[in-house]
């Protein structure tokens, strides 16, 4: 029977990298993975305020049923921000689950303030074996990809903060003109307005550098991910 209580989200499905809400927390759908007999879903904290004397849970639903009893599930942490929903290859025939993330008391009852979210798991990676390493494999893989993902983010910010510098510039040094062919309270308003100017270049030069820094910093990590991740792949 139905729980008239529970609510669902079907206009979005979320694939592959997105990100959805969960009560306090937000998470990263990270992928599937199957093999003769089994599945694993896999979720990156993006936003983490689990507690861990109230640990994730999760419930787990075809859209056909609404319920929670149609098949088993066993939630894994593997690390601090990354858990594995393992179950049976045959609750995703259709392609897609419900799904809830938060503590026993986040998702107890009717009362839950929780939706389930609608994922798309139609194109899940075939394994030999849901081991431990493919876990960790799959971990690597979604920290390699959103390290990508924020160096890109950077460059492209840096790429801005550069053009605004010289924007800057261009417009201080025509201040600087207006200045010089003025006099009394124009020419005062006008400093007035270069000072403004400098420091914005200034400020501007500091995100330059922190963004430079960051860049580095995240390329580092890439490199440490990938080396981390081809030694999981070859194993």
């Amino acid at each position: 029977m139905m729980n008239q209580g529970i609510h669902f989200q079907d206009k979005n499905k979320y694939s592959l990298g997105q990100t959805f809400d969960q009560g306090n927390n937000q998470f990263q759908f990270a992928g599937v993975d199957t093999d003769k007999q089994n599945a694993a879903m896999y979720f990156y904290v993006t936003k983490n305020t689990i507690d861990p004397l109230a640990p994730l849970t999760t419930v787990v639903v075809t859209k056909k049923t609404h319920s929670g009893s149609d098949f088993h599930t066993q939630l894994k942490q593997i690390a601090d921000d990354y858990y594995v929903v393992r179950f049976k290859k045959s609750a995703i025939s259709n392609g897609r689950l419900f799904v809830k993330l938060g503590s026993k008391k986040d998702l107890s009852g009717v009362t839950s303030a929780i939706d389930f979210v609608l994922l798309d798991l139609r194109h899940p990676t075939k394994v030999t074996s849901l081991t431990e390493g493919v876990y960790l494999k799959n971990y690597l893989k979604i920290l390699r990809s959103n390290t990508t993902n924020r160096v890109a983010s950077l460059e492209k910010k840096l790429v801005q903060y550069n053009h605004d510098l010289q924007i800057l510039k261009t417009s201080l040094a025509r201040q600087k003109d207006t200045a010089n062919l003025q006099v009394g309270k124009q020419k005062r308003a006008t400093e007035q307005r270069m000072m403004q100017t400098e420091t914005n270049i200034q400020d501007k030069k500091q995100d330059i550098s922190n963004t430079q820094s960051a860049i580095k910093v995240a390329q580092n990590n890439l490199q440490s991910y990938e080396k981390r991740y081809q030694n999981y792949a070859h194993h």
